[in-house]
């Protein structure tokens, strides 16, 4: 299992006393990455395989790759670090369904799920967060992917909540832009704390786990 976990969780959570005497229960997380974590594969060849079937947004999807790929070599000689790249990858990621409409982009990820992430899917990693569940846990699903597609992805896998990157609609098309922060590094953390609002104070932080494969989700981890 190529995943980090926060810390071992505890067998019955804390509780809090609210100021009225009542108890409260504080609940547990357990939040995994999606892209090699939860299954072998990228999303980005997802996109690509999609477009190739279906003939659709192939100049957008290539002039993507043309942009994007010369910043891998950077990487790899140290001029460039691996999360501002990751970053750009994940937040031009929208170009790939730029001028679509919500049907259209939904008939995209459905395949994209079915066809691409259904198949990779890592069923111990899997198993685990199922596991999550049942032991009332509250398992959230973290990825750079654009958030419509992680939803659907999501759902497939049997979890209630996700966090990925927005995208951005202009008169009910999408427009090829994200909501910043993009959901990578630093970014999933604040998208999470987000996510937990009020709730966040109520966490049990060492009773919660957190699952991923990249240095960069070092953050979300600690």
């Amino acid at each position: 299992l190529s995943a980090d976990v926060l810390s071992p969780a505890a067998e019955e959570s804390p509780n809090n006393e609210t100021g009225n005497g009542n108890i409260l229960t504080m609940s547990k997380l357990a939040v995994f990455d999606l892209d090699g974590t939860l299954y072998n594969g990228n999303i980005v060849a997802g996109f690509l395989n999609h477009h190739r079937e279906h003939k659709v947004n192939r100049l957008r999807l290539y002039s993507y790759f043309m942009s994007h790929t010369p910043l891998i070599p950077l990487w790899r000689i140290g001029l460039l670090a691996e999360e501002p790249m990751r970053e750009l990858w994940a937040r031009n990621l929208s170009w790939a369904i730029t001028g679509m409409s919500k049907q259209t982009g939904n008939s995209c990820f459905e395949w994209i799920t079915e066809h691409y992430v259904a198949p990779l899917i890592r069923k111990d990693v899997h198993d685990i967060a199922m596991q999550h569940l049942r032991d009332s846990f509250r398992v959230i699903l973290v990825s750079g992917t654009p958030a419509p597609l992680l939803e659907v992805i999501a759902k497939k896998l049997g979890i209630k909540e996700s966090i990925g990157t927005p995208v951005k609609m202009t008169n009910g098309n999408y427009n090829g832009k994200v909501e910043l922060p993009t959901c990578q590094g630093e970014g999933k953390v604040a998208r999470l704390k987000l996510l937990l609002g009020e709730n966040i104070n109520n966490i049990d932080w060492k009773g919660s786990y957190a699952y991923a494969d990249s240095f960069t989700d070092k953050p979300l981890l600690s």
